[in-house]
């Protein structure tokens, strides 16, 4: 299939920077992956930090952050990692977030299912008092 390429808008989740860049599909990939001069240049500040293994099998630290992404005509806040990397990645988590997937018949992002940033609202029902039969 080739490299997936895909122009997108990344900014910080208060919206007050973003600017268009290339990111590079990479299904592999839990987070969206932005270098760190480019979370600088959009004000995008670390919330966290974790350990991730890359696919070379290499155990790195990186910052966690939020940051505003839209890809096609969907958008959202989503999580990304800041750590060295050539170009920008766009991982699984905000393919799947913005209801996208990489069609790997014809090498093109596109929708998988109707929009809706993808979020998961329970409803308990009320806790029922326990009853002893003895």
């Amino acid at each position: 299939m080739g490299y997936v390429r895909i122009k997108g808008t990344i900014g910080n989740a208060q919206q007050t920077t973003a600017r268009e860049v290339e990111l590079l599909a990479d299904t592999g990939t839990f987070y969206t992956i932005i270098p760190p001069a480019l979370a600088k240049e959009l004000a995008i500040t670390a919330t966290a930090k974790t350990k991730l293994t890359l696919a070379d099998k290499r155990l790195v630290e990186a910052q966690i952050s939020l940051a505003y992404i839209k890809i096609l005509d969907r958008d959202g806040i989503l999580p990304v990692a800041i750590i060295d990397s050539p170009e920008p990645l766009l991982g699984a988590t905000t393919l799947e977030g913005l209801g996208l997937r990489v069609d790997p018949t014809n090498g093109k992002v596109e929708h998988s299912r109707p929009y809706g940033l993808a979020a998961l609202q329970t409803k308990f029902p009320p806790q029922q008092p326990l009853h002893n039969s003895a």
